[in-house]
């Protein structure tokens, strides 16, 4: 576990009280539109006001702007954790905690707060929810809150006591939702919202139930054994915002596979020398990622994309490859159990030119186009 603190930003002359010390603040960054706003830079800066500050960010597409945001130094990214988690650790340690975000709308909000407040138990810890134009305030006694003025914006929304509505047993209801937007379920497109209302809740057996979504077979066969429960739901597009991208120094030597759940990309791939990517949106998603980190990718790819990312980003050396459609699975699946093991490349070559070799002979007749970065 990391050491508490060990990221901080000085407290100011003014603030530090006669003992030498400032308020322990925590903040926790959910979301990329949070920093890609410039909201997430405000907080810190009012933060560091206050006393000692370490921020952690929540989320990978979070990362990605963190890093293009030139915040990489300033927020803790090392680790890959729920908002309710880094709350419940961080609030024996804190004075403060701030949870920014950027909601859709004051609905979707305030439903991510309850979700997430309903999942830790922080006392009297003051807990702020710090949107752009709105605060809302979780908990925390008059006194603790006094100092948390800062951050109480033009709309403030008191809930601390409020009563949770209590969804039916099993089912995760999701807020915001727009009409034919992506619905994800643990990173894979399950289906898209045929209106405003949408919830979902899983049988006995495991199986999928939704209401107010048109399913994807192929999307809910992917997500394979998981816990509705404690599952990441979340509609949309990856990333609704935009900055300008930034790439780290690379130098990596593994070599790694992912044919699903791309946005462990950031976290699982970080000692990469080039990555294999299998899939269309997988290919989209990790390529835009990994190139943050400097990392180019072997995309095998067929056309079937979902549309959950905008944004297209090769770093220099990738290779895509376009197969007929229906056909990608099939050599990603070869290439898989000829040289990775659990993701991990254990007998994969090398050098990225010898692999992408190896997946050109692979693809044979079923390859449509290559395209190199």
């Amino acid at each position: 576990m990391a050491e508490p603190f060990r990221k901080e930003i000085a407290p100011s002359a003014e603030t530090v009280d006669q003992k030498g010390m400032g308020m322990r603040v925590a903040v926790i960054v959910h979301g990329p539109e949070a920093v890609d706003n410039g909201l997430a830079a405000r907080v810190l800066e009012k933060a560091s006001a206050l006393g000692h500050v370490r921020a952690v960010v929540g989320g990978t597409t979070a990362v990605a702007a963190v890093i293009d945001a030139g915040l990489e130094g300033r927020i803790d990214m090392s680790e890959r954790a729920l908002p309710s988690e880094t709350i419940g650790r961080e609030a024996h340690r804190s004075d403060l905690l701030l949870l920014v975000n950027q909601g859709k709308d004051i609905g979707s909000s305030l439903a991510f707060g309850r979700l997430v407040m309903s999942k830790v138990n922080v006392g009297q810890v003051p807990v702020v929810q710090v949107e752009e134009g709105l605060s809302i305030i979780w908990s925390g006694d008059e006194d603790a809150l006094r100092r948390a003025g800062p951050f109480l914006d033009e709309e403030v929304l008191d809930q601390r006591g409020m009563a949770v509505p209590a969804a039916p047993e099993g089912t995760r209801t999701i807020s915001g939702v727009r009409p034919g937007e992506n619905i994800w379920v643990n990173g894979h497109v399950i289906g898209r919202a045929e209106g405003t209302e949408v919830s979902l809740s899983q049988a006995p057996d495991g199986t999928l139930l939704a209401k107010g979504v048109r399913l994807k077979p192929t999307g809910i066969q992917r997500l394979g054994g998981f816990d509705l429960r404690t599952a990441i739901v979340r509609s949309g597009q990856i990333r609704r915002t935009r900055a300008q991208p930034r790439s780290l120094p690379a130098g990596g030597k593994a070599v790694y596979l992912i044919d699903h759940c791309a946005e462990r990309v950031l976290f699982l791939c970080r000692d990469a020398a080039y990555v294999v990517t299998v899939g269309d949106d997988t290919s989209k998603i990790a390529s835009s990622l990994l190139y943050r980190l400097g990392i180019p990718v072997l995309a095998i790819t067929d056309g079937d994309e979902d549309g959950i990312s905008d944004e297209r980003l090769l770093y220099p050396g990738s290779h895509v490859f376009r197969l007929v459609p229906g056909t990608d699975d099939l050599v990603g699946a070869e290439i898989a159990s000829s040289y990775f093991e659990e993701g991990r490349g254990s007998s994969a070559p090398a050098k990225i030119e010898e692999m992408a070799s190896i997946i050109r002979a692979a693809c044979g007749e079923w390859l449509l186009w290559e395209e190199r970065s």
